[in-house]
Parts: C-alpha cells; sequence; structure tokens
C-alpha cells in the first residue's frame, strides 16, 4: 500500500520536500507503521516529531483531515491511498486590551 505524506514547515527540511509516499506491505497498517517508515529513512525525524524528551509532542498528525492524537498512532488504521499531513501548530493571536 501506498500512504501520501505532507510536511509542514519546518519538518519538511528535515525530509529534503514536503510530499513524499511511504510505501507498506502487509494488508493492515497503522500510522505508527508509517511513522516508523519515516523515521527509518531519515535521521533525526524521529526526535523532531516527538520531541527532544519524548514528553513533549510538537507535531499534530491528520489522516485524510482528521487529526489524530499521538496516544493513537498505534491504533489508527491506514489504508491504500490515504494522506497523512504532518504540521507544527503555533498558538498566537493579539492580546486584547480590557475595556474598564
Amino acid at each position: 500500500m501506498e500512504i501520501l505524506v505532507h510536511f509542514d514547515e519546518p519538518a519538511w527540511r528535515l525530509v529534503g520536500q514536503r510530499d513524499l509516499s511511504v510505501r507498506l506491505e502487509g494488508e493492515t497498517r497503522t500510522l505508527a507503521d508509517v511513522i516508523g517508515e519515516l523515521t527509518k529513512q531519515f535521521a533525526g525525524l524521529g526526535a523532531e516529531l516527538r520531541g527532544q524528551t519524548g514528553d513533549f509532542i510538537p507535531y499534530s498528525l491528520f489522516l485524510n483531515d482528521e487529526v489524530v492524537r499521538w496516544v493513537d498512532v498505534e491504533n489508527t488504521r491506514v489504508k491504500d491511498g490515504d494522506r497523512v499531513r504532518v504540521i507544527l501548530p503555533i498558538a498566537g493571536g493579539c492580546a486584547q486590551r480590557r475595556r474598564r
């Protein structure tokens, strides 16, 4: 099966391209298998995706436009043609003044 993966800024710099495909053998595969294949191919990607200490996970994962929590990657099945997106969410906004 072939899974399409899109990396947003800055993760794509570790793999050298924004879009790539991951080939997996077998019928039943999970998002953890996709991440595992990517981390085998690209040194440093696993530490980047999961955070340097392992207890802070900066990147968000989407499978076909649905958010997937990191605790669920082992149980989230993928199928041929699925799309995975890896993004770094950025919190922000403008401060508002309180009126009294």
